[in-house]
């Protein structure tokens, strides 16, 4: 027994240190969701709801994780109500208020108004065809949803079935070491959705049964399935299934 105790004893010190370096692994126990609000301006703080006396602003770098879908500016076309509607930014999605940054010539960052921009189309600099990411800027016509969905989504494909995703930044507060100060932390939320036509519908789960039950496969593609080892648990299996299928249409 004196033996335990003393090997206890001995890696107390090293996990002290874990938790002092790492003070999300302690904000994750019993964390409590924070409601965010939008920006509408980007002064390096995210809104959140008044909670009496205590600020309603959070500066960014109190917060560990990142709110932003990628940590540098990217170019990108910001494409309105119709196609005339189309700018050409350095852009950052901020994924925990679900907003667009760009930066303007001077290098001054703003927020996109709200109802601007319809769609987000990442791409080479000056080469707009070459689209390597693209987003609504919620569901909006010609997509249709039983539930309105204001948030960044991702279009992982296109055709007729298409893999959306909802990459959610929860904000997050918990209790340092001992409870001394409050510890604040992002939370990836991942959601998925499947369109038909345009017609949003959320997926519970990524598996076989749910897919194919929203997007079924002829005789052509179950063989294709088998072939190629499909795993309908992952993402990219999923995309590739459904353009599979698209093709096949």
């Amino acid at each position: 027994m004196k033996k335990l105790f003393s090997n206890l004893r001995s890696y107390l010190p090293v996990l002290l240190i874990i938790v002092f370096i790492n003070p999300q692994i302690v904000a994750a126990q019993g964390g409590v969701l924070i409601e965010t609000l939008p920006s509408t301006k980007a002064d390096g703080t995210i809104n959140i709801y008044g909670r009496g006396t205590l600020s309603n602003k959070i500066p960014y770098d109190k917060i560990t994780g990142s709110a932003f879908w990628k940590a540098e500016w990217q170019t990108a076309t910001l494409i309105g109500r119709n196609k005339k509607e189309r700018w050409e930014q350095e852009v950052k999605l901020n994924m925990a208020s679900h907003e667009i940054y760009y930066r303007k010539p001077n290098g001054e960052e703003e927020v996109v108004n709200e109802g601007l921009v319809k769609i987000v189309q990442f791409h080479q600099p000056n080469d707009p065809q070459n689209i390597t990411s693209s987003f609504l800027n919620g569901i909006t016509e010609p997509y249709i949803s039983e539930v309105p969905i204001k948030a960044l989504i991702q279009i992982l494909n296109e055709g007729k079935y298409q893999l959306l995703k909802m990459d959610n930044r929860k904000l997050m507060e918990g209790d340092s070491l001992f409870g001394t100060m409050k510890r604040y932390y992002f939370k990836n939320e991942v959601k998925y959705f499947l369109a038909n036509n345009y017609v949003v519908n959320p997926l519970k789960k990524l598996n076989k049964e749910t897919i194919l039950q929203m997007a079924p496969a002829g005789k052509n593609e179950q063989e294709w399935i088998l072939q190629n080892k499909v795993d309908f648990k992952k993402e990219a299996d999923i995309v590739r299934y459904l353009n599979q299928l698209n093709a096949s249409k």
